[in-house]
């Protein structure tokens, strides 16, 4: 976190406002679904994050998630992402190239993720994402498909 508060960090403008507000209010609620070992509802909430992302997809202009300058969105988001990364595929049956990729049909996202492990931090953050991940023990995933709940076109 240390090195996020040393980047040079655009001014908040009204897209941040709205990408941190979707994060930390509709986004983020939905992540102890991801790592808790007795989450109640984990099904209906890994399709509600999923619609969610598409929400954010929706928010998202790029080339960043708020425009050209890095923001507070970008580092409030990136390690999120980061997690879903790491346990989605592995966890929840969101299979790469297929319809329920993580960035299938979420082409904004899917480019800020790219251009983000691109920076060496978060590209660090992203591996001791994934390191942490893997020390885990996750016996509850479960596949939780969520194309047809977010209306997806197959692919062909």
């Amino acid at each position: 976190m240390e090195y996020i508060r040393q980047l040079p960090l655009a001014e908040d403008c009204p897209r941040t406002e709205m990408l941190c507000s979707a994060y930390t209010s509709r986004l983020a609620p939905l992540e102890p679904a991801i790592w808790m070992s007795d989450y109640a509802e984990r099904p209906s909430a890994i399709v509600s994050l999923s619609k969610e992302l598409d929400a954010l997809e929706d928010l998202a202009v790029g080339p960043l998630l708020a425009g050209p300058h890095l923001t507070r969105a970008d580092a409030a988001l990136f390690p999120s992402v980061a997690l879903l990364d790491a346990t989605m595929p592995s966890h929840f049956g969101w299979t790469e190239w297929t319809e329920e990729a993580l960035f299938y049909q979420r082409p904004r996202l899917h480019a800020w993720w790219e251009m983000m492990l691109y920076e060496p931090e978060a590209a660090r953050v992203a591996q001791l994402v994934r390191d942490d991940v893997e020390a885990l023990e996750i016996s509850w995933g479960v596949a939780v498909p969520t194309a047809k709940a977010r209306g997806v076109r197959p692919m062909t």
